[in-house]
């Protein structure tokens, strides 16, 4: 494909999620309706596809679009394991139910 071609294909939808943005903030449920849409029909695949392209502005256009519309959630705070600041290790849960002797089965 012309590279001009795809820069432009990339715009357009780039102003698409754009208005599915302001779209979002309007609703209750704050989805963008196009990104969903865009996911549904596999194109989040396509534009992955095009972070590997050769041309370095279709790259970082792809890169953009991903981070800005489909970026990741937010880590759950009770999913997430805490770290020690400063050993910067990750803290576990004391074991608290474990016998100190251990178990036997």
């Amino acid at each position: 494909m012309d590279n001009k071609i795809v820069q432009v294909a990339l715009n357009g939808l780039e102003n698409i999620l754009k208005q599915g943005e302001q779209e979002a903030k309007q609703h209750v449920s704050g989805v963008n309706p196009y990104a969903e849409k865009i996911e549904e029909c596999f194109g989040l695949d396509k534009i992955e596809f095009l972070q590997s392209h050769e041309n370095h502005d279709i790259y970082l256009k792809a890169a953009f679009i991903i981070e800005q519309y489909f970026g990741t959630v937010e880590d759950d705070v009770k999913v997430t394991p805490q770290v020690n600041p400063e050993s910067q290790e990750y803290l576990f849960g004391t074991q608290e139910n474990v016998p100190m002797q251990g178990f036997q089965f």
